[in-house]
């Protein structure tokens, strides 16, 4: 196993069940899927390279979501439902190829060109934590937690075409 596999794995959830210190990934939202690991929600802000995000003020939990599988129950990505005060995400998504959305719906994140969703591996309805974030530069972020996800779906993360960026949380 190499180091992204073996730091993947070590991001399951403690043994208390607690919210605090629950693995959790970051999708920031770039031209290019970019993705962070290896941290425990709930963030409060955080800096990747020199920018800096900040709770956008929706709260730790804003809608729910649903990791995408297909038929083989491999990891595609993951469907985040919108409210009202959260559809301003399809417009700032509408350029991102990754990205399929329905406006007054959801967003679908895709980690690879695969979108051969299976509906019924597809509906976890996920109400752990998904925060959205926010730079000053108007940048956007979604957290998620990854308490759902089995071990072979967090392995399965490895394959994500992806920039895989540091994170260091700010307190």
């Amino acid at each position: 196993m190499n180091t992204e596999q073996d730091s993947i794995v070590k991001a399951k959830p403690d043994s208390e069940g607690t919210a605090t210190g629950r693995p959790c990934l970051l999708v920031i939202l770039r031209s290019q899927l970019t993705l962070a690991k290896d941290l425990k929600w709930p963030l409060k802000s955080f800096v990747v390279g020199e920018k800096q995000y900040h709770d956008a003020g929706f709260g730790e939990w804003t809608a729910f979501y649903d990791w995408l599988r297909d038929s083989e129950g491999k990891l595609l990505g993951v469907r985040y439902w919108l409210e009202q005060d959260t559809e301003f995400l399809v417009e700032h998504t509408k350029r991102l190829g990754y990205i399929q959305a329905v406006p007054s719906r959801h967003i679908e994140i895709y980690f690879s060109e695969r979108r051969a969703v299976d509906p019924k591996l597809s509906c976890d309805q996920a109400f752990l934590y998904d925060a959205i974030f926010r730079s000053d530069d108007g940048e956007y972020a979604l957290g998620f937690g990854l308490e759902e996800l089995s071990e072979d779906n967090l392995l399965g993360l490895q394959d994500a075409k992806a920039e895989w960026v540091d994170v260091s949380e700010k307190k």
